[in-house]
């Protein structure tokens, strides 16, 4: 199988440089094909696929009894996500369910195990995987826990903006996020999204440009936090 463009960007943000690991990875690799809404990963599943995310963008969420959404993470082109249960042989902890048409590449957990194995390259792209989601999720918790809603989507909005390549020190979200995925990610309500996105706009701190935003002084909105 060719290593294609999507297949060069994938590899390298996990930063896997070694020319044997990434033909390996894509020699193995079995691609699919799933529509928005497809539940790729279903919580208490029991099977050990990991999948390499090529094209498109997936939400993980835990699902409670009643059915509702917990939303935990979102992954872009290039996330690798599933390793847990093949290292674990536990049943699956989350929901993993594309949000847009994804093109994704999957493996058996042996053959995950065997890649791993063979190619120290790619343990080292794992372990640092692990390293940086733990720190997510730490950082989540203390947001959750001593930040009113509207510092949550402070955070949330800085942690999902890019410097602009305007002058200055703006940030942009190229792709805004709806108010009800805003609202779950942070765990509040679209009203409340709603209003404090209005109120930073109104400030002055965010503009809306077609699909974007602009965050304008991140700066302040950063030190906004601590007073939230």
């Amino acid at each position: 199988m060719e290593q294609d463009e999507a297949w060069t960007i994938a590899l390298d943000s996990l930063d896997i440089p070694e020319p044997g690991a990434r033909e390996a990875l894509i020699a193995m690799s079995e691609i699919r094909h799933v529509e928005v809404g497809t539940t790729i990963i279903a919580q208490e599943e029991d099977e050990d696929h990991v999948f390499i995310l090529l094209e498109g963008s997936v939400r993980v969420v835990l699902l409670s009894e009643n059915g509702q959404e917990i939303w935990l993470d979102w992954f872009g082109a290039g996330a690798i996500f599933g390793e847990l249960a093949a290292l674990t042989g536990k049943p699956r902890t989350s929901e993993i369910v594309a949000e847009t048409p994804c093109r994704i590449a999957a493996l058996t957990g042996a053959q995950f195990f065997d890649l791993l194995r063979r190619h120290g390259s790619i343990g080292l792209a794992l372990c640092r995987i692990l390293a940086t989601r733990i720190h997510h999720t730490t950082q989540r918790m203390f947001e959750l826990s001593s930040l009113s809603a509207p510092g949550r989507i402070y955070a949330e909005l800085l942690r999902m903006s890019e410097p602009s390549d305007k002058a200055g020190n703006s940030r942009t979200i190229q792709v805004a996020p709806s108010m009800t995925e805003l609202a779950r990610r942070v765990n509040t309500t679209r009203e409340t999204t709603s209003r404090t996105v209005n109120d930073l706009e109104r400030r002055g701190l965010l503009k809306r440009n077609n699909r974007s935003f602009e965050l304008v002084d991140p700066d302040l909105l950063s030190r906004m936090l601590g007073s939230s």
